[in-house]
C-alpha cells in the first residue's frame, strides 16, 4: 500500500484525552467519508466499532497511569501493579472518568488518530503517548491469542468472564469481527513505538491489497539489497 502514490495520510489533529461525544462524531464521520469514497459504506459499521475499541483502550490506559503515579505504584511491578489495577477498576465510573480526562490533559497524556488510505485499503492507527508496561503487554497477547479461538463474543464471554482484565473484552470483540468480516486478525497490532503506543487495524478493498507490515519488509529488503529474513520489530 505504501508504494501507490495515490495514497493519502491524515493525521487527526484533535487532542483527544477522552473519548468524549465530540470525538465520537468526529471519527464516525471520517470514516463514513473514506469508506464512502472507495464505495466501502457496507463496511462502515464494523471498522467504525473496532476504531471505537482501539480509542476507548488508549484513554484508559492514559486513565491507568495516572491513577498508578497518585497512588506511587509501580506499575511494571507485579505485585503493586495487581493493587494499582483494583484501584483502577474502581474509578472507572463516569464521574471518576471526566475528573481523569482533565487530568490527563494536564499532564498533556493524549491519543492521536491517523488514517491512511487508497483504493487498495485502509489503515487507522490510534496512538497514545504513553508505552504500554511489560505486564499489560503480555496479559494483551494472550488475550487476544484466546480470542481467535472464538467465532461467537457471547461464547467467549461465557468461558472467559471470569478472567477478563481490562481490555481484554474490547480487543476479544475486535478480533472476532474481524473473523467475522473475512478479514485476518493479523490486520490487529499493537504495540510500543519508543514512548507510544501503537494500535493499527487494516481493512483491505481489494484482492491484492499488500498489509503494511509486508510492505515494510519489502523496503527493508530492498535498501539492504538482501533476501534473508531478519528480525522485525513492530513499526
Amino acid at each position: 500500500m505504501e508504494d501507490n502514490q495515490d495514497l493519502v495520510k491524515t493525521y487527526d489533529d484533535i487532542n483527544a484525552y477522552g473519548f468524549t461525544d465530540r470525538l465520537k462524531n468526529r471519527v464516525f464521520e471520517k470514516l463514513k467519508e473514506i469508506l464512502n469514497r472507495f464505495d466501502k459504506s457496507s463496511l462502515l459499521d464494523v471498522v467504525y466499532t473496532v476504531v471505537k475499541e482501539l480509542i476507548v483502550n488508549a484513554t484508559k490506559a492514559l486513565m491507568k497511569r495516572i491513577v498508578f503515579a497518585e497512588n506511587n505504584l509501580d506499575i511494571d511491578d507485579h505485585e503493586e501493579w495487581q493493587k494499582g489495577t483494583a484501584v483502577f477498576k474502581d474509578k472507572l465510573r463516569e464521574r471518576f472518568i471526566k475528573e481523569y480526562v482533565k487530568k490527563s490533559k494536564s499532564l498533556n497524556f493524549k491519543v492521536k488518530i491517523r488514517y491512511i488510505y487508497n483504493k487498495k485499503g485502509m489503515r487507522v492507527e490510534v496512538v497514545n503517548n504513553t508505552p504500554i508496561p511489560k505486564i499489560d503487554e503480555k496479559r494483551l497477547r494472550k488475550e487476544l491469542s484466546i480470542a481467535m479461538k472464538y467465532k461467537s463474543i457471547a461464547d467467549y464471554y461465557i468461558d472467559n468472564a471470569d478472567n477478563l482484565e481490562g481490555a481484554g473484552m474490547g480487543l476479544a470483540l475486535i478480533i472476532i469481527l474481524l473473523m467475522n468480516q473475512g478479514l485476518d486478525p493479523q490486520y490487529l497490532r499493537i504495540g510500543n513505538v519508543g514512548e507510544e503506543t501503537i494500535a493499527r487495524v487494516e481493512i483491505p478493498f481489494t484482492g491484492d491489497y499488500i498489509p503494511y507490515r509486508d510492505q515494510k519488509f519489502k523496503e527493508k529488503f530492498e535498501k539492504e539489497k538482501t533476501s534473508v529474513p531478519v528480525a522485525y520489530d513492530f513499526d
